[in-house]
């Protein structure tokens, strides 16, 4: 497996978003009285967990992910509709045999500490991630050459046609960093920059970390995408959502991410507020450890599978906000989703047969084996792990459900010692995302999965440039995974954000800041 396991639900991930609106209580609108009174404009948005590091390329758990679209910039990024944009490059032209690409970047950047960005910065970042093994090492395997002709030129050169290359450069792991102060003999994770004092060339500069409770950040005058509105952004890291959803609406946190299911009603219907959804091209799903005893058993994993009752986790897990999840890929892209290719329904009575014809007998405590699940310890996922912990006892095996803060599940799946897990994850925006998550080696491959033909179906689908080319390979994948049983769809992805009407320019809540990544607050206004 990967060393570097990576848990991506939320950060990076950008999607097309809905809207809802809603009324707050009296007491909320003193504080908004009190901060529109104020002449300093202070967000205050929740993480759920301590970043793991200040260097975004290496480390992207979902709190380093939000955080870094403040502080850094890539050459490219996506936009909340999953569209690729331009960031520090103002625009790229590929030519005709689709093998050189060409980035002409924006004038005048500098980074936080008053020195000047070019080039030769991009260049450096990605040779450093290539040469420390980084989240978009393989996806840079694919260049031949890299050339600065200008400061504000950058050439790429690639071995073949890539269809998913430039999509890469502006997903996960893919923040431009420093030259000046990465180019050191230092592990990359070790200096100072990745430790203590992040630099880059974002809306806001890092001012200070307070380990477990908060970080601050201040507006950079001088962004080159214009200066921001707020003045200075506060990460306060709330572990548990409960606790956030209470401080949000004692008017302690401005912007709140991950509103509990049984609360996202009543703050859509409250019109003091404003409520996005994060949705598309994400999903909870179960993996299996296929280097486990018993979880590395075809038999049992059918069994697992035929034990599970997506409507009953979606109803009584979420509040029936995410809907069932059919299928091996999400189908957000229609052309690369297989619909033929899935689990099949809950048959209890199937389920015990195949354990039983396995070999398996109950003990004493009336269970065929006794499994542990590990979970994040935010959004849905122990809600969702408890329906599943209940249907599985139906077909005799007990489960226990370990909610974990990503850094210790992270630790934990990594390790390879576990039975279960649940994770979710942007899986666009090209289906190529799947040689990340079943692709050996792939650095989501959780499961450490391992199919020659489905790594020789991958390899080829990236290669072609025709769609419905592609389609055909990435749904004969799909149709594999569905016999090889690496993972069980569970419910489709949908996270809720919220903040009091008086603020306005958060991405995932107004649909029309598109120019931006999602978690970029150059353009969030307290009114």
């Amino acid at each position: 497996m990967k060393k570097k396991l990576i848990s991506i639900l939320l950060a990076t991930a950008m999607v097309a978003s809905c809207v809802a609106c809603g009324k707050s209580d009296d007491s909320k609108k003193s504080d908004s009285t009190e901060k529109k009174a104020s002449s300093e404009q202070t967000l205050v948005f929740n993480l759920g967990s301590q970043p793991s590091s200040y260097n975004p390329d290496v480390s992207l758990d979902d709190s380093t992910t939000m955080m870094s679209q403040n502080v850094f910039s890539g050459l490219l990024t996506m936009n909340n509709n999953e569209e690729i944009i331009p960031d520090l490059a103002e625009s790229w032209d590929v030519s005709d045999d689709g093998l050189t690409y060409t980035f002409k970047l924006h004038k005048g950047v500098k980074w936080h500490d008053g020195e000047d960005f070019t080039s030769a910065d991009v260049k450096f970042t990605y040779e450093k991630i290539m040469e420390s093994e980084g989240f978009l090492a393989s996806a840079l395997s694919a260049v031949d050459s890299m050339e600065c002709p200008d400061d504000n030129t950058f050439v790429i050169k690639i071995k073949e046609a890539n269809a998913a290359f430039v999509s890469n450069l502006a997903w996960y792991g893919s923040a431009i960093l420093p030259q000046h102060l990465y180019d050191t003999d230092e592990d990359w994770t070790k200096v100072e920059a990745a430790t203590s004092k992040p630099i880059g060339t974002g809306p806001f500069k890092f001012v200070e970390s307070k380990d477990g409770s908060s970080i601050t950040l201040e507006k950079n005058e001088d962004y080159f995408g214009g200066e921001p509105k707020l003045d200075k952004v506060v990460y306060t890291i709330v572990q548990d959502p409960d606790t956030a959803y209470e401080s949000f609406m004692n008017g302690e946190i401005d912007y709140l991410q991950n509103v509990p299911s049984s609360h996202v009603k009543e703050l859509q219907d409250n019109s003091d507020y404003n409520v996005g959804c994060l949705s598309a091209g994400r999903r909870y799903q179960m993996c299996f450890n296929m280097k486990g005893n018993d979880t590395g058993k075809l038999a049992f994993r059918q069994a697992i599978a035929k034990g599970i009752n997506r409507e009953e986790i979606s109803k009584k897990g979420t509040a029936g906000l995410q809907k069932v999840a059919y299928g091996f890929y999400p189908p957000f892209l229609e052309w690369a989703y297989n619909d033929k290719a899935d689990i099949g329904d809950t048959d209890v009575d199937g389920a015990v047969k195949l354990l039983e014809d396995a070999g398996y007998t109950k003990d004493a405590d009336g269970y065929y084996l006794h499994l542990n699940l590990e979970v994040f310890n935010y959004g849905n996922y122990e809600d969702c792990a408890k329906v599943i912990k209940s249907q599985l006892k139906e077909i005799g095996i007990d489960v226990t459900v370990n909610p974990l803060e990503e850094g210790a599940w992270g630790e934990k799946v990594s390790s390879g010692d576990y039975d279960l897990c649940m994770l979710a994850g942007f899986q666009g925006p090209d289906p190529d995302n799947l040689s990340t998550r079943v692709g050996t080696d792939g650095a989501m491959n959780v499961s450490a999965y391992s199919n020659t033909k489905v790594d020789e179906l991958l390899t080829q689908a990236k290669s072609l440039t025709d769609q419905d080319e592609r389609g055909k390979l990435y749904k004969e994948v799909q149709q594999i995974l569905s016999e090889d049983l690496p993972l069980v769809p569970l419910v489709e992805y949908a996270g809720y954000y919220a903040a009091p009407s008086n603020i306005s320019g958060i991405p995932f809540i107004d649909t029309d800041v598109n120019d931006i990544a999602p978690y970029n607050f150059c353009k969030i206004e307290m009114k």
